[in-house]
């Protein structure tokens, strides 16, 4: 069986327009898990696990990251969001973008990211941007932001 020179060109349009690799997938599927934060840097502001639990109303109040398949969870006290995922994991570091929807609004947060053990480190833009934005290294600036997250046990 042979393929016609459209069917060729269309699947190689398709591979062109940011299909997922299978280190894509592969990337998702290690990214998958339940976090908890540990720290945040945005600009001059660090905040630790204890900080950001104070700010939730105290002990027990916790920011929590679930990531399953391209989908991303985040759950600080009663307030939860949820966002679609997209990674390249053939980009050194590896790129996320993180697109959210509220509303009629969507916003994407172009980010890099590393997974080393069991420690996910996120730095993005912070509340949009274009992709030109995405940052190069892990490092908070008055344009981005630096999460650290520690994968919990499966239960």
């Amino acid at each position: 069986m042979t393929r016609s020179p459209a069917l060729a060109a269309a699947l190689f349009a398709l591979a062109a327009l940011g299909t997922p690799t299978r280190a894509d997938d592969k990337a998702l599927k290690e990214l998958e898990g339940s976090y908890s934060l540990e720290s945040l840097e945005a600009g001059p502001i660090k905040l630790t696990a204890a900080d950001l639990a104070k700010i939730g109303g105290g002990k027990g109040t916790e920011i929590k990251i679930v990531i399953k398949g391209d989908q991303l969870t985040s759950t600080f006290g009663p307030k939860t969001e949820s966002a679609t995922i997209k990674v390249d994991a053939t980009k050194k570091p590896a790129q996320m973008d993180i697109t959210t929807k509220k509303g009629d609004k969507t916003e994407t947060d172009y980010a890099i990211y590393k997974l080393e053990g069991g420690t996910l480190t996120i730095c993005g833009t912070a509340g949009g941007g274009e992709s030109k934005d995405r940052p190069t290294e892990f490092k908070s600036t008055d344009k981005t932001m630096l999460m650290v997250l520690k994968k919990q046990p499966a239960k």
